[in-house]
């Protein structure tokens, strides 16, 4: 686990415009040019006369100038006027598409026209690239603005030109294919990822107003990389409320009416989106808040250290919140799978409102929003339970919505949410939200990695109170007939608590699993909400090996598709067969151990009754295992023998040697081995 430091970000960042200013003012080089004869029975229009590559950094602008000029609007809406320059990045004209002795792999189009105009970057070979570029016509002359990575960020390639039209419903011949030019890009760093490290701004209309955005950019190597270097773009979510200039300065213009009005600054460097966007906090009054960043290697917390007299600082660091994040984070990684909805750094922040009509409790995505209301003076933040009897973490808010972000990074799980009704599409989404948080509950418990028994405990007490909602809630909607309509998210979960009971963890890897690889989308359609419910169940029956049907429908209501069984079930047996559920075993223990360690793992910790010790011996040898209070003192010897190399396990039932109930509290578990010893903390609760 990565330690944590802080770094204060003022409110307002003043930074010199240049610095953020757009590259894109730089001068451009010509890297290609070509001229082509005049062809008079040839439209004016279309007759190409010369053309051209530049290169500012990484932005290409394609220019194409005619005999004469270039019509900016045609008779009808369908009519349109198209110029083309042929790419060929590997300079085989083999491969992509064939123009005479050229084969494409890109296509760039500047069209003319009100309903197909615009410009575009058509992929036709086998790179990587595409998308929309920026057309702009200047009498005879049009151009196209991409960038680099569009055409696969070739560093050098081949291209040569050509037109036509559409007038009518009428073809209309232009210009054949011009000679073939070689243009070899300018020297150029590709951005890989781009940050946002202001992911909030607090700000008020009547001052201060403005808010400067701090964007980092990095390679592929993780080097950081000139701004000044790169064209940095900006656009605000709703400039009704906060705008944002070319240089990253936010302007606070009015106050959002709804919670859902609250802007956002999106970034771009070179056309690479950036991995997170800045929150924009509107309010009635300067609230004088300043936040800091506690991060970790994954995640970042945007906090205010001290508000409205409670030392958030202090109860962070006391509950370990950003370690215990990042290892909810690690968790996810594991058991939803891959990363989540643009990869990079997880920015969560405190998001301070004055107005309780836009306030927010919590809001995924990157950054999430943990809201705090102003002027309340408890129960009013979804980061902590702020009860001054008991101010803790808000552990399920903060893992449930970093769930939301990982299963939306899942193409299949959004598709498994598109269409059947938005009664369940919501109990589901929120509902899987959920159990990716109850996912990082328990693999916290079973393995703290170097968290301490306050942030353990604080956590187990928390998810044990929720899973236990969790199964009030299916008991009632079971007592109420188990009508499938009346789904809700607590009642997902329920099922999924029992799922839990009847065939163990693995059943909620094996859901997860069925939305696996992140990229692919759903092979089978899930139109219907009978549909939905039949992935649900094929998930669970796969997972045990048991057609469940039978059982779903009668103890929970849920109608199945006999029609669509056979297809969906092979699909996610499939998805379910395709990774692999590995307990924890030594080979992923010796990554959260230190070197000569033992691997002593204690799970599920904190407990009651009972816990199970488990240890890897590289070498056989005579082994000590005992618990001891924290004063040393020895309260119960577990094991004391000759053991062979390999995994070993024991378990405590929280009694002394002479089979006394110990008391509740903080124990150490002591491995003595020949070759070394080891020790981890454990909690008993009562």
């Amino acid at each position: 686990m990565s330690s944590h430091r802080a770094v204060r970000l003022p409110s307002i960042l003043f930074f010199a415009a240049a610095l953020l200013a757009p590259a894109g003012a730089s001068p451009s080089t010509i890297i290609g040019s070509l001229s082509d004869s005049v062809h008079p029975a040839i439209d004016e229009g279309l007759d190409i006369i010369s053309a051209s590559v530049e290169q500012s950094t990484g932005q290409l602008t394609f220019l194409m100038t005619t005999r004469g000029p270039i019509p900016t609007a045609l008779p009808d809406p369908d009519d349109v006027m198209t110029y083309l320059w042929f790419v060929d990045t590997d300079e085989n004209s083999g491969t992509g598409q064939p123009h005479g002795a050229l084969g494409s792999e890109f296509n760039v189009r500047a069209v003319i026209g009100e309903t197909y105009g615009g410009g575009f970057v058509d992929v036709t070979g086998g790179e990587p690239g595409g998308g929309t570029g920026t057309v702009s016509v200047d009498g005879s002359t049009i151009s196209i603005t991409i960038w680099l990575s569009q055409i696969g960020g070739a560093s050098d390639f081949d291209w040569c030109c050509s037109s036509f039209g559409q007038i009518g419903g009428d073809y209309v011949p232009g210009n054949i294919e011009t000679v073939i030019v070689h243009s070899d890009a300018l020297p150029y760093t590709p951005p890989a990822r781009v940050t946002v490290t202001t992911p909030i701004l607090q700000l008020c209309p009547s001052g201060p107003s403005t808010g400067q955005l701090e964007v980092v950019i990095r390679d592929a190597g993780g080097n950081v990389l000139p701004n000044e270097e790169h064209v940095l773009t900006f656009h605000s979510t709703n400039e009704d409320v906060a705008t944002v200039n070319g240089a990253g300065l936010v302007t606070a213009l009015t106050l959002p009416e709804f919670h859902w009005q609250r802007p956002y600054v999106e970034v771009w460097a070179d056309g690479l989106m950036a991995d997170n966007a800045a929150v924009v906090r509107v309010t009635s009054a300067d609230l004088g808040v300043v936040h800091e960043i506690y991060e970790a290697e994954h995640v970042a917390l945007s906090l205010v250290p001290m508000i409205e007299g409670v030392n958030l600082d202090s109860l962070t660091a006391y509950y370990q919140v950003v370690e215990a994040t990042e290892r909810a984070y690690e968790a996810q990684v594991a058991g939803v799978g891959g990363v989540p909805t643009g990869g990079g750094t997880q920015y969560l922040v405190l998001d301070v409102a004055d107005d309780p009509q836009t306030a927010v409790c919590g809001a995924s995505g990157n950054p999430i929003c943990l809201g705090w209301l102003w002027g309340q003076p408890q129960h009013n933040s979804c980061y902590i339970v702020n009860d001054p009897a008991n101010r803790v973490p808000q552990w399920f808010v903060i893992f449930h919505e970093m769930g939301h972000n990982f299963t939306a990074a899942c193409n299949s799980f959004n598709m498994f949410l598109w269409q059947p009704s938005q009664l369940h599409n919501v109990a589901y989404c929120e509902g899987i939200a959920s159990l990716a948080a109850l996912w990082s509950w328990k693999e916290i418990v079973a393995s703290p990695a170097g968290l301490g028994p306050a942030a353990v405990s604080n956590i187990n007490s928390q998810f044990e109170g929720s899973s236990s909602g969790f199964r009030e809630a299916l008991v009632n909607y079971q007592n109420a007939g188990a009508d499938y309509e009346a789904l809700d998210p607590d009642i997902v979960d329920g099922i999924l608590m029992e799922m839990l009971d009847q065939h163990g963890l693995k059943a909620w890897f094996d859901l997860f699993s069925t939305f696996l690889p992140s990229p692919e989308p759903l092979p089978v359609a899930l139109d219907t909400k009978e549909k939905q419910a039949t992935w649900f169940v094929a998930a669970m029956s796969a997972s045990c090996g048991q057609d469940l049907r039978g059982f779903f429908q009668s103890e929970y209501g849920f109608p199945i598709d006999e029609e669509a069984w056979p297809e969906i079930s092979s699909v996610v047996e499939a998805r379910v067969a395709g990774r692999t559920w590995t307990p924890v075993a030594v080979e992923e223990l010796a990554g959260l151990a230190p070197p000569g360690d033992p691997l002593l793992t204690v799970a599920p910790n904190p407990f009651n009754p009972r816990t199970d010790v488990r240890f890897a011996l590289p070498h056989a040898g005579d082994v000590s295992l005992a618990i001891y209070d924290v004063g040393g003192r020895r309260v119960r010897t577990l094991l004391s023998q000759g053991l062979p190399a390999g995994m070993h396990s024991a378990s405590w039932d929280g009694c002394d040697e002479a089979g006394r109930r110990a008391a509740s509290g903080v124990y150490v578990v002591r491995l003595v081995t020949p070759g070394g010893g080891s020790e981890r903390k454990l909690v008993l609760l009562k």
